[in-house]
């Protein structure tokens, strides 16, 4: 097993903006649009060019930092999306069918799948390792793995942050996510936070898992999309609930997730 402390979490979708409103959607308030994505940490020119895969992932970061009053220079990062940016994918696939010429610097420099974590770095000012993931369905487990073995062994933060957008229709036949939905997890050595909000246990078994079923959150499309099986870890973390959840990590592989809380930060969940 690997122990770790929760320090911070971020998230976002078009339904809710952050961690307050993701726990009364929780609650059964209904969803409404949450409205333009303008992460504060990108600059204002860059964040006109910026795609909308980086916003949301610097937005969920700096959000799990905030939470967990952790400069965000003094973290490393780990990025994991299965499918990357596919908006930009399909662009590129297009334009290079009918015009070649024509495909955009811009969306080119955005197409690798480490470009979330190279505006992070860049827009924090970071030194830290940043490293990015993609393993299709299996992307969250891999990603939480990677971080939390890095922050035992390199004793350091490590923030994990996980996205996948909606499909464009030449995606559909692969997955067919309706909605965005991006998510970050401050991972901490042990100790190392002053007031962690909860201990994850991480451990790997070589047997195969089912693949957990999705939960619904009213009003919301997040059915099919490769983060959506960490909404229930997620969901025990907003009502301070010890859970564990099984998450497929390969095809002979599980990542178990055991999720418990300390009387204090039980409270500070009430």
């Amino acid at each position: 097993m690997t122990d770790v402390d929760i320090a911070g979490i971020g998230i976002w979708s078009e339904r809710f903006a952050n961690w307050d409103e993701f726990r009364d959607a929780l609650a059964g308030a209904t969803p409404e649009a949450a409205g333009a994505l303008k992460p504060e940490l990108i600059p204002a020119r860059e964040r006109r060019r910026a795609p909308a895969a980086v916003k949301m992932a610097v937005e969920v970061m700096d959000q799990a930092c905030r939470m967990a009053g952790i400069d965000a220079t003094d973290v490393a990062t780990v990025f994991g999306s299965g499918m990357g940016d596919m908006q930009i994918t399909d662009y590129i696939c297009r334009t290079l069918a009918d015009a070649p010429r024509m495909v955009s610097p811009t969306k080119f420099h955005n197409s690798v799948h480490n470009a979330s974590t190279g505006y992070w770095s860049i827009a924090t000012g970071s030194h830290l390792p940043a490293n990015a993931i993609s393993a299709h369905s299996n992307t969250v487990a891999a990603s939480l793995l990677e971080g939390a073995v890095q922050a035992v062994e390199e004793q350091v933060p490590v923030l994990v942050a996980l996205e996948e957008l909606a499909a464009p229709q030449p995606f559909r036949s692969v997955i067919e996510t309706e909605e965005p939905l991006a998510t970050a997890l401050l991972l901490t050595p042990k100790g190392h936070a002053a007031a962690p909000l909860a201990a994850l246990s991480l451990g790997v078994r070589a047997e195969a898992a089912d693949t957990p079923a999705a939960m619904e959150i009213a009003g919301t499309g997040f059915s099919d999309n490769f983060v959506a099986p960490l909404l229930p870890l997620l969901a025990a973390l907003a009502h301070g609930e010890a859970s564990t959840t099984a998450l497929p990590l390969s095809s002979g592989s599980t990542l178990d997730l055991s999720l418990e809380f300390a009387t204090a930060a039980k409270a500070a969940q009430a």
